[in-house]
């Protein structure tokens, strides 16, 4: 274990920058991780209480706890833990699983201490207000019905019960239905007491700040607090130990085959797991590991499979997921996986294979270091039960994987006498789906809170904006018009690429075209066939995505000369064979076939057609089934023909490198690439419907999915910056902050899982004006009310000074955390270029979004949201109604 500390911290090393490391008298423990390449601090406090603690009959104990966390404290009353993170512009949010709970905030680094003065208070004080509670039972039946809305969720959670008998791993996190129903208030509180305590509560800060400042910090807020009086005990382990192979089927996905395979493996911190990670990279970790490679690329049995080692603190599994491909029996792929496996168990890998999975795991750890909240979880997790030191030493043990390792925990673990496999079939016949008529719905009345609260909270929080002190990008052009637009960023180790081509769904000719042209350029070039390509990618421990509008590539920044190379030859010279040409047709119907299942995506898909009429984007990028059927090879070579020129593209980079000698790779490799000549075609115009219109469709399901709204706006509208403002009133500020989040999660307690807005798809054409809400069925009446209402208040100006000063200063400070890490830099400045936006807009976005006014936002409002037009999907089990009132489109 870590040792204790009463003095100055000590120093260890995580990458390249020292962890320091405090536990106070108490009990309490704290981990500092500096981290100075963008002013945010990550804080993420983790309390060793999970779902395997709850008392026998009270599963979703847990969970129950952290949603109430939520609901306040004395000083703190409820609301105004989101309230004073949203002024303050951070985030905020947590998380429940098997063995633990963690909470965390992310702030500008000038006012993280903010999230100490929570902490300390909730982690003694929280309140179980009843009427709260019985508030958040129903929001969190909603949640689980929306994780039941899938074959995945339903598959998951039988494999869960079937593979452990009598383990408090087999009950779901969310809690079974029965005992949800009996928790009440004197249950949350006593599991409160137990487990919410300074002793055996780890916080890990990770961020740009002073470690040994921030230490002092941690102790003058959590010193004063006294541990738990009762021993924690482990909780009842019984499992008996599976002696053979058991099996399940569920007939209810409507197109898909899935299947889940889980063996019984070993807990976290056991010494064969970085072996079994290993196993798990080798066997589905791109396009040459051996399941992948030959379930997908050669035998064509499944579209999709991926495997991982699931390890918890007292059990795990190595899980196998995949997808079948049409008309392809569970009982070949799982036969075809079994010889794999088999054969890796008595062979090993290859010594290639083993390089290339270590090339990787060391790419994987340079990139985890820009990430702040990733680190912090990666030190959470494990100091909660270990020295996390043993994070690293996890990471070493997998740089060191013999392939005797391999063999040895193949031929131990992955056996059929611990084997639990399900599949979730197809059913026989067609879906019945039955369109209703629309109807009136009644009103609902809120009357806004007093936004002050009952007792003044004295907190300092810093009124300026944050500011990134070392963004600068710079943009040269090619002689052939060639953009190349790129920031430095030294000492990171990485370089992030994005080659974009305005050749989307916007450019098509036919519906797919696009897509499938995308997914035919990772099929190889031709000078590198596809598993010459992505052996060169693969071999270094790059990735590389490729997609209808251009190339993606991540690299250590000692291999960026490949990293352009490979990028040219990939856009300029792709082969498109013609034996893959059915194959990628087959793997794209797959996938919208899956997603089809999903009845959220069900509902925005109808939303959008209702929305963009005969526009491209009122359809999935991929078409239809019957769309894919009918391309041919010669139109995605004319696309890309027409498409794919120099003069039509933009090439950015972010990372770290010589700009002189990036500026010098890009000119040897793409100076020879033709412009296209001549202006492209404006896009296709849209006009806003002036009607309402409403379709209902009844299909089966635990929830009614609803979307509302209608036509928006592009991203280069003069309003974006007011309505921006606007969102975060109505429907997209963090927490409990906005309208929607506060009325129908928090007040009413109708949804899990609602929001929207008009400014988060805005594009290079009109985006949506879009609200989504999964909810029961007997409720979807009020929250379509409910949603309505707020519409109609916000197109009147029915909000506050308040509201418009929490927002502003809410984006003026947050949108630092878009630009913390080397890859998101290299997507903010791709988004930039693309909208036709000045590179250096991110600079002057927090004063400008400090002056926009309240009449601004009123005016903003009053234009672009119509309550009169309102356009509404329901999905789901719906009741018939009466009275229609409006178009049944």
């Amino acid at each position: 274990m870590a040792r204790r500390l009463t003095a100055r911290p000590s120093p260890a090393w995580v990458g390249d920058l020292p962890v320091f490391e405090r536990t106070l008298a108490n009990g309490f423990k704290a981990l500092v991780l500096p981290r100075t390449h963008a002013p945010v601090v990550v804080c993420d406090l983790y309390y060793p209480a999970g779902s395997v603690d709850e008392p026998a009959g009270k599963t979703g104990l847990a969970h129950f706890v952290e949603h109430m966390l939520f609901k306040g404290t004395e000083r703190f009353p409820k609301g105004q833990i989101d309230r004073l993170a949203f002024v303050a512009a951070g985030q905020s949010n947590a998380e429940t699983g098997e063995d633990c709970t963690h909470y965390w905030f992310a702030f500008p680094s000038d006012r993280w201490e903010l999230a100490l003065e929570v902490e300390a208070d909730r982690m003694r004080g929280a309140t179980f207000d009843p009427r709260e509670v019985e508030a958040e039972r129903h929001v969190i039946g909603e949640e689980r019905a929306r994780d039941l809305d899938s074959p995945m969720g339903r598959l998951d959670q039988t494999h869960l019960a079937l593979t452990y008998l009598r383990h408090p791993y087999r009950n779901p996190i969310l809690g079974w239905p029965d005992d949800l129903a009996r928790i009440g208030s004197e249950d949350l509180r006593a599991f409160y007491r137990q487990h919410y305590r300074p002793d055996g509560a780890v916080l890990v800060i990770v961020g740009d700040i002073d470690p040994e400042r921030a230490l002092d910090r941690v102790s003058a807020h959590f010193e004063p607090l006294r541990p738990g009086v009762d021993e924690r005990l482990p909780p009842p382990l019984t499992e008996p130990r599976q002696m053979g192979r058991r099996d399940f089927t569920l007939v209810d996905a409507e197109s898909v085959a899935r299947g889940l395979l889980g063996w019984h493996s070993v807990p976290r911190g056991h010494s064969d797991g970085p072996a079994l990670n290993v196993l798990s990279d080798l066997l589905t970790c791109g396009r040459r590991s051996r399941l992948w490679n030959e379930l997908v690329e050669r035998r064509k049995l499944a579209t999709w499979v991926e495997t991982g080692q699931d390890d918890a603190r007292w059990a795990g599994q190595f899980l196998l997921q995949v997808e079948a491909a049409s008309d392809v029996e569970p009982a070949r792929i799982e036969h075809a996986i079994a010889e794999l496996i088999a054969e890796l168990a008595d062979e090993g890998p290859t010594p290639e294979e083993l390089s290339r999975s270590r090339h990787r795991l060391e790419a994987a750890w340079r990139w985890e270091q820009e990430d702040l909240a990733g680190l912090a979880a990666g030190l959470g997790n494990v100091a909660l039960w270990d020295d996390w030191r043993a994070w690293q030493a996890e990471h070493r043990a997998a740089m060191a994987v013999s392939p005797d390792d391999i063999r040895r925990v193949a031929s131990t673990y992955l056996v059929d006498s611990s084997l639990t496999g399900g599949w979730s079939m197809p059913r026989s016949g067609r879906t019945m789906t039955v369109l209703l008529p629309s109807e009136t719905v009644p009103e609902v009345t809120w009357t806004a809170p007093d936004p002050s609260p009952d007792r003044p909270i004295l907190l300092e929080i810093p009124n300026g904006n944050s500011r990134l002190t070392d963004y600068s990008p710079q943009r040269t052009t090619l002689s052939n018009g060639l953009r190349l637009i790129y920031e430095r960023r030294p000492e990171t180790g990485i370089v992030a690429l994005e080659l974009f081509v305005d050749a989307g769904l916007l450019r098509e000719t036919k519906p797919g075209l696009a897509y499938l042209t995308g997914r035919l350029l990772e099929e190889g070039t031709k000078s590198r066939p596809a598993e010459t390509l992505a052996e060169a990618i693969e071999d270094v421990g790059g990735t590389i995505d490729v997609g209808s509008t251009g190339v993606s590539l991540r690299v250590r920044a000692e291999d960026l000369p490949l990293a352009i190379e490979i990028l040219a030859d990939v856009a300029l010279h792709p082969s498109f064979p013609e034996e893959a040409f059915p194959w990628a047709k087959r793997r794209i119907a797959a996938e919208l076939q899956g997603d089809r299942e999903d009845p959220a995506f069900r509902a925005d898909l109808i939303f959008r057609g209702l929305v963009y009429g005969d526009h491209p984007y009122a359809r999935d990028p991929r078409g239809s089934s019957r769309d894919i059927a009918r391309l041919s090879l010669p139109d995605v070579k004319a696309h890309h023909r027409n498409h794919f020129a120099a003069d039509n593209a933009f090439l950015v980079a972010a990372g770290d490198f010589d700009p002189k000698k990036l500026t010098s790779l890009v000119k040897t490799h793409f100076d020879r690439w033709k412009p296209r000549g001549g202006s492209l075609e404006d896009y296709p115009r849209l006009v806003r419907s002036a009607r309402p219109r409403v379709r209902r469709i009844s299909q089966p399901g635990e929830q009614v999915h609803i979307v509302l709204g209608h036509l928006g706006i592009p991203r280069n509208h003069p309003d974006f910056d007011a309505l921006a403002v606007l969102d975060h009133i109505f429907g997209s500020g963090p927490g409990f902050t906005d309208r929607l989040s506060r009325i129908l999660r928090d007040e009413l307690g109708l949804a899990y899982s609602v929001g929207g807005g008009i400014t988060d798809t805005a594009d290079v054409v009109p985006g949506l004006f879009r609200v989504y809400v999964g909810t029961m069925p007997d409720e979807a009446d009020r929250v379509v009310a409910a949603i309505a209402e707020q519409v109609r208040a916000m197109h009147e100006g029915a909000f506050t000074d308040d509201e418009v000063d929490c927002a502003r200063r809410y984006l003026a400070g947050s949108w630092v955390f878009d630009f913390q890490t080397v890859e998101q830099r290299a997507e903010r400045l791709m988004e930039l270029e693309r909208w036709g936006l000045p590179l250096d807009e991110p600079i002057h976005w927090p004063e400008r979004i400090s002056r926009v006014s309240t009449a601004k936002v009123r005016r903003a409002a009053r234009s672009h949201l119509d309550p009169a037009a309102l356009i509404r999907v329901e999905f789901g089990p719906i009741r018939r109604r009466q009275r229609p009132s409006a178009e049944c489109a």
